[in-house]
């Protein structure tokens, strides 16, 4: 049974995951459904930011407060937001030469040496854009995280996260030509990716270093060529493209699991 306090917490996150996702999705609706309208572009970022505008009006009213909400820069954390930037470049492109190999056929590359300036470029441009990022990650693993892994432990708090943020997406997946394909393959990558950032977050004690890796792999330039008929109605392709992020989820779980004596992540109590 879960003490008092362990309900309080389950009832803070479980307020939060529905005001978040039913507001998101409204917005990330009315957005992509009507890209002309001049609302369009307000209810995406809205979208885009609200996360982190109901963690800190819950933070506020539960009496939480913002102190542990991992937005301070910790002394000798640089190696782990190298690490943020680094990795994040690693796991966009690592898939490629593998999609390559498997399917010649059907995938193509414009890749050429001068790109490498453009991926350079985008990346430290995706680093500087970490704000916008902000706006989730604040959310999801500055504020749900810490409560999910208290409730259901390290591993199952990402799994569980990552689910939530392919929920998170569903008003905008309806409109696309193949929703349930792209639901199952952000589900899944979030679901891997939420290792690697708990990690960063945890080591680095801010979440920046998530934001960071967020910034970067929305922004960094898509060199395979394909048919997106043949992408998502072709599972196994799928299926192969995500092998680097299971990589990553694997390695960074055990490396979650053999540090669990080692830093916590904010301490934060709901009052009692």
């Amino acid at each position: 049974m879960w003490k008092s306090v362990d309900r309080r917490v389950a009832k803070l996150a479980v307020l939060y995951i529905v005001i978040v996702l039913v507001a998101s999705n409204i917005l990330w609706y009315i957005g992509y459904s009507n890209r002309e309208s001049d609302d369009a572009v307000f209810c995406i970022v809205l979208a885009q930011f609200m996360p982190m505008l109901v963690c800190l009006i819950m933070s506020k009213i539960s009496k939480e407060g913002w102190n542990n909400l991992g937005i301070k820069v910790q002394k000798k954390s640089w190696k782990y937001f190298l690490l943020s930037i680094i990795g994040s470049v690693i796991i966009v492109y690592a898939a490629d030469p593998l999609a390559l190999l498997l399917f010649p056929n059907d995938v193509s590359t414009n890749f050429s040496i001068r790109e490498i300036a453009n991926i350079l470029l985008l990346t430290v441009f995706g680093t500087a854009c970490f704000i916008e990022c902000l706006g989730e990650e604040l959310g999801w693993i500055g504020y749900l995280y810490e409560k999910l892994e208290r409730l259901i432990g390290i591993g199952w708090a990402c799994v569980l996260l990552g689910v939530i943020r392919g929920i998170y997406h569903l008003g905008m997946i309806v409109l696309m030509n193949y929703p349930v394909q792209m639901f199952v393959e952000i589900t899944i990558s979030n679901i891997c990716l939420s290792f690697f950032m708990v990690y960063l977050y945890k080591k680095s004690g801010s979440i920046f270093a998530c934001s960071i890796s967020h910034g970067i792999c929305n922004l960094l330039p898509v060199f395979l060529v394909y048919e997106e008929d043949w992408y998502y109605t072709y599972f196994p392709v799928m299926m192969v493209m995500m092998i680097p992020s299971v990589i990553y989820a694997l390695f960074f779980g055990w490396r979650l699991m053999q540090d669990k004596s080692g830093q916590k992540l904010s301490g934060r109590r709901p009052p009692d």
